[in-house]
C-alpha cells in the first residue's frame, strides 16, 4: 500500500476536536499514524513531553513481556531451617518472594487459597505444629514501598497500595459496608480478607438520602476508618483502604490460615528486616513447597485493563531483581531504558519516574509512546500484548466508553487519569481496514474526565467509521 493520507475533511474533524474551547488552557498532544503504510495522519504537540499518568504502564508493561516473555511465572518458596520430627516442625518457616501480586479475588476464589495449597503440603508431610517463627524474606526487592512523588493524601487508597516482595490482597482490604433494613438497625461492615493485622473503625451513620462512603487510614498505622451515611434498605457499598507493610501482612494472614487448618504455631509472624544480620537464600534452607503464579501473559492483563497501579510497580522492580539481582526502581528502571532503546526511543528524551504513572514527576511524548506501540505491534508477543489491552466498550477501564460507536470492540487502548491529567493510547482500525496507532494526552486541563472523553473518543469513533472508499473525492 502506497503511503496516502486520508483527505482533508477527516483531518479538519479531528483537529475541531482537539480545538475544543474547552481546552483553550489546556495543553493537547497527539498522534495519529498509519501501522499500514507508515504514514503520519495527524500530529499536535507530538514531540513536546506530558504527565503520561497511567500511560505509563506502556512502558513498564512492554519491557516486562519483553524481557520476561509470556510463560514467566513469580515463585514463592516456602522453606524452612528446620526439621520435622513426630509431626513438628522444630524450626521457623521461612517465606521468600518476589512479588507475586496475584492472591486475589483476580486469580483465586479466595486470596488465601494458595496458603491452604501450603497447609495441604504441611498435611501431607504430616506437619500439625510449628515450633519457631513464621517469617517473610521480601529481600529480593528494596525497602521503597511506595512510588516516588506519590501523594500523601492518596496514600489510604487503593491505587496507592504497598508494594513488595510479599503480597497478598493487592496491598488492601475491600470493605462491604451494608446498611441496616430499617433507621433502626445498624451498618456492618465486612471485610474480603478477614485478619487481626488490622482493625476497623466503622464510623458509619444511617440517614435518609443518598449514600456517602468514604475510608481512611492514619498513616503508618493499620485501623481502617470508615466514615459516611447510608439510607436503611439501600444497596451495599464498598471501600478499599490500604494496608501498610505488605510483609507482615502476608505472613500474619499466612499464620492465621495454618491455624485455621489445624497447624499450630509456636512463634509469631515477622519480617526479615526485623532479624539482625539477616541475608539469606531459598537454597540456604530445606524446601518445603513451591508456588508459581499464573503467566505473566495473564497478569498482564489485570495491570493493563484494570490499571493496577502494584502490579506495575512490581513489573518495574522484578525487572532489576530478574536483570541485576536486586528489585530496586532503579534497577528497573535500568532495564526499561534498555528495551525503550531497541524500539528507538533514546535514554535523556523522557522522564520514567515510577512504574505505573502515579507521580507527577513523569514525562513522556506521544512520539514516544507511538514508538513504543508500534514496536510492540512488530513484536513476537504482539498477540499477548494486544490481549491485555482495555477493550472500548467492552472491558478494563474502557468498559463503559465509545458504546454505539464504530470504536465499540474496535479500540484497544491504555487509559490514564490523574488530576488535571488525561490519556488514551493504543490501537484502531478504520471501516476499510486499516490499522492505526494513537497517543493522546493533556495536561493542565481543570474540566470533567468526560469532557476529556469527547474529545479522544469523539476523534477515535471518527477514525474507526472512516472509509476511504466512500471519502469524497475517491
Amino acid at each position: 500500500m502506497q503511503p496516502q493520507k486520508p483527505p482533508a475533511e477527516l483531518l479538519q474533524a479531528v483537529d475541531a476536536f482537539f480545538e475544543d474551547e474547552r481546552f483553550a488552557n489546556a495543553f493537547w498532544g497527539a498522534k495519529i499514524k498509519s501501522l499500514d503504510t507508515g504514514e503520519v495522519w495527524y500530529e499536535r504537540n507530538s514531540d513536546k513531553l506530558f504527565m503520561p499518568a497511567s500511560n505509563e504502564k506502556i512502558p513498564t508493561t512492554a519491557a516486562a513481556l519483553v524481557t520476561l516473555g509470556p510463560d514467566w511465572q513469580f515463585t514463592t518458596h516456602f522453606t524452612t531451617n528446620g526439621e520435622i520430627r513426630n509431626g513438628v516442625l522444630e524450626g521457623d518457616l521461612i517465606v521468600f518472594g518476589n512479588g507475586d501480586p496475584t492472591l486475589y479475588s483476580r486469580f483465586y476464589d479466595d486470596p488465601r487459597d494458595v496458603f491452604r495449597l501450603v497447609a495441604q503440603r504441611f498435611h501431607d508431610l504430616g506437619i500439625t505444629r510449628i515450633t519457631g517463627d513464621i517469617i517473610g524474606d521480601d529481600n529480593a526487592f528494596d525497602d521503597e514501598h511506595i512510588g516516588y512523588g506519590w501523594p500523601l493524601d492518596g496514600l489510604p487508597s487503593w491505587y496507592s497500595a504497598e508494594f513488595g516482595a510479599l503480597q497478598i490482597n493487592e496491598g488492601y482490604v475491600d470493605l462491604t459496608v451494608r446498611p441496616p433494613a430499617d433507621a433502626n438497625g445498624t451498618v456492618t461492615i465486612e471485610p474480603n480478607l478477614p485478619s487481626d493485622y488490622y482493625t476497623i473503625d466503622n464510623r458509619v451513620v444511617v440517614r435518609p438520602g443518598r449514600n456517602r462512603i468514604s475510608s481512611d487510614r492514619a498513616f503508618g498505622t493499620n485501623n481502617l476508618i470508615v466514615r459516611g451515611s447510608v439510607a436503611p434498605g439501600s444497596n451495599p457499598q464498598e471501600v478499599s483502604p490500604t494496608i501498610t507493610n505488605p510483609t507482615l501482612f502476608y505472613v500474619t494472614v499466612l499464620a492465621e490460615v495454618l491455624r485455621d487448618e489445624r497447624i499450630d504455631i509456636g512463634g509469631k509472624p515477622m519480617d526479615c528486616d526485623d532479624i539482625a544480620a539477616w541475608n539469606q537464600k531459598p537454597e540456604d534452607f530445606t524446601s518445603l513447597y513451591v508456588h508459581k503464579s499464573p503467566p505473566l501473559s495473564e497478569i498482564i492483563k489485570g495491570l493493563m485493563k484494570r490499571s493496577q497501579n502494584l502490579y506495575a510497580e512490581t513489573m518495574a522492580r522484578v525487572l532489576g531483581w530478574e536483570v541485576h539481582g536486586n528489585g530496586s526502581f532503579r534497577n528497573g528502571r535500568r532495564v526499561v531504558s534498555d528495551v525503550l532503546k531497541g524500539f528507538g526511543v533514546e535514554p535523556g528524551t523522557y522522564r520514567y519516574m515510577d512504574g505505573s504513572g502515579l507521580s507527577r514527576y513523569n514525562f513522556i511524548s506521544p512520539d514516544i509512546l507511538v514508538k513504543i506501540l508500534e514496536g510492540m505491534h512488530e513484536h513476537e508477543y504482539w498477540p499477548e500484548w494486544r490481549e491485555s489491552m482495555p477493550i472500548a466498550g467492552v472491558d478494563g477501564t474502557l468498559a463503559r466508553r465509545m458504546r454505539g460507536t464504530p470504536a465499540e470492540g474496535n479500540v484497544r487502548a491504555k487509559t490514564g487519569t490523574i488530576s488535571n491529567v488525561r490519556g488514551l493510547s493504543g490501537y484502531v482500525t478504520t471501516a476499510d481496514g486499516e490499522e492505526l496507532v494513537f497517543s493522546f494526552l493533556v495536561n493542565a486541563h481543570i474540566v470533567s474526565s468526560a469532557a476529556t472523553e469527547d474529545v479522544t473518543d469523539g476523534v477515535l469513533a471518527l477514525l474507526a467509521g472512516y472509509d476511504s472508499g466512500a471519502a469524497p473525492g475517491n
